[in-house]
């Protein structure tokens, strides 16, 4: 069973886990013990850094200046990271390049560039 403090240790060694159901296979984003589908119980799994960029926007916000995104990943699922790149456009190819927890707050973070 998927635990969120075994996500975040994947997350803490930069390693993009993700729960799967140990019945029908589908993908549960954000993490849960039990799929969205059946409610059978998910594991982790390691999963795609690819997918597509859905929508972007950029942000003046003092210490939170940057590009983010909405990903549709390959696996099927939507996440929000900070992009790098210099002509991005939607329906491009990216992969995520980082991701972790952030040590100033302990919160997830997911980066991507360009394919």
């Amino acid at each position: 069973m998927a635990s969120r403090m075994e996500f975040l240790e994947y997350l803490r060694k930069n390693k993009f886990v993700v729960p799967a159901c140990t019945s029908c296979g589908k993908r549960a984003w954000p993490p849960a013990l039990h799929c969205p589908s059946c409610l059978a119980k998910t594991e982790l799994r390691p999963a795609s850094k690819k997918g597509t960029l859905v929508e972007f926007a950029s942000s003046h916000l003092r210490g939170r200046e940057g590009v983010f995104g909405m990903i549709e990943m390959e696996d099927g699922f939507r996440i929000v990271g900070s992009l790098s790149g210099e002509k991005l456009y939607k329906g491009m190819k990216v992969k995520m390049v980082e991701c972790g927890l952030s040590p100033a707050d302990g919160a997830p973070y997911y980066r991507f560039s360009p394919l």
